[in-house]
């Protein structure tokens, strides 16, 4: 089968050559908008976008205190606080949450987790039983989708969801990957109701506990369906007449630029995991797209995670400074004018560029 949208990324050292700069890109003809937190005016605006970007672009990015991690100078451009996808870059928050739960002695890096018709997510898959640390290397460094659902229900979907809410409000994961492809199909009309949008738009209002008890239907529900067939759905719905940015928002999982930056500077770093987890987790998330081969931001670290789908490219990192600053971004782009996925991963090596440029003026602008 010809895969046509792809929701992750291999882990790769992207090679990162100067794009064509252009204006800043607008949102698409009635994309939706809703913000989230206070509106925020960066200390410094970034430079233009590469040419080949088009969609809604919100890009943040901050130096933070080591100790406190609290923002001393930021650059960004968009909506910083505006609600978008965050794609596969949800994934490092299940991980670090799986690693919390091994320093707590509830689960172990090598708890086997098993790869079955219900738990198998779309694309490529690790097949029969994989330990707990094998999946997490793959969620981060190949952005497996399957590893990410295994982990995300090994940690409890509701407890995951009740963490990432507690540390960032603006930032949701409500939805293993496979029941938010589930529900975009239209294979979720037993929990939605059999009219895909006025469904989408019904559990996206909801309370968050009320929310959060639809969702658990919808894991249990997508666990039904194979892999193939999830991946037919939503290969069905990105191409055809039901497709609406609201299903998108609505299933996703989402957040804003600057929310979503602050959470990255707290969680990539490890600092609440103990020091075999801390050391496994920072060498997958410097192993992960993307990040320049040759930065001209000098980094003693610098993790990464990345995403991508139909019209839509996240990029997050957090970076360590020789000097011991820190600091971190999220660029968020969807309703791109580009449609297949692997089109826009061609457009990372000019936008990583980009980013690297930005981080470099954010860090000298002292």
């Amino acid at each position: 089968m010809t895969v046509r949208i792809r929701a992750w990324l291999t882990g790769m050292l992207v090679v990162a050559t100067a794009g064509t700069l252009g204006s800043a890109a607008t949102p698409r003809p009635g994309a939706p908008e809703r913000t989230c937190g206070e509106a925020v005016r960066p200390t410094l605006s970034a430079s233009p976008l590469p040419g080949v970007v088009t969609g809604r672009v919100a890009f943040y990015a901050a130096e933070y205190t080591p100790a406190t991690l609290t923002v001393t100078r930021s650059t960004g451009m968009g909506t910083v606080n505006a609600v978008q996808p965050i794609a596969s870059t949800y994934k490092p928050l299940v991980v670090e949450l799986a690693l919390r739960d091994v320093d707590s002695g509830r689960l172990r890096l090598n708890t086997p987790l098993a790869t079955t018709a219900a738990t198998r997510s779309i694309e490529f898959y690790p097949a029969g039983t994989n330990t707990l640390a094998t999946l997490a290397q793959r969620a981060i460094v190949r952005s497996d989708n399957t590893a990410g659902d295994l982990l995300q229900q090994a940690v409890g979907t509701q407890r995951v969801t009740r963490s990432i809410r507690e540390r960032s409000p603006c930032t949701s994961v409500f939805l293993t990957g496979k029941a938010a492809w589930a529900a975009q199909g239209f294979l979720q009309s037993a929990v939605l109701g059999q009219d895909l949008l006025a469904g989408a738009q019904r559990y996206a209002a909801l309370p968050f506990e009320e929310r959060l008890a639809t969702a658990t239907r919808l894991n249990a529900n997508a666990m039904t369906y194979t892999g193939p067939e999830v991946e037919g759905a939503i290969d069905s719905y990105f191409r055809g007449p039901m497709y609406d940015p609201r299903i998108d928002l609505a299933f996703q999982h989402t957040s804003t630029a600057k929310a979503y930056a602050d959470l990255v500077a707290r969680v990539y770093g490890g600092d609440n995991l103990g020091p075999q987890t801390r050391r496994l987790f920072r060498s997958w998330l410097k192993d992960g797209c993307c990040q320049p081969k040759s930065p001209t931001l000098k980094a003693a670290y610098w993790g990464t995670k990345a995403g991508s789908g139909w019209r839509l490219l996240t990029l997050t990192g957090r970076v360590e400074l020789p000097d011991g600053r820190v600091l971190a971004y999220a660029y968020l782009n969807d309703g791109s004018d580009t449609l297949e996925a692997e089109d826009m991963e061609r457009q990372i090596p000019a936008v990583v560029a980009w980013i690297d440029r930005n981080l470099r003026t954010l860090a000298t602008s002292r």
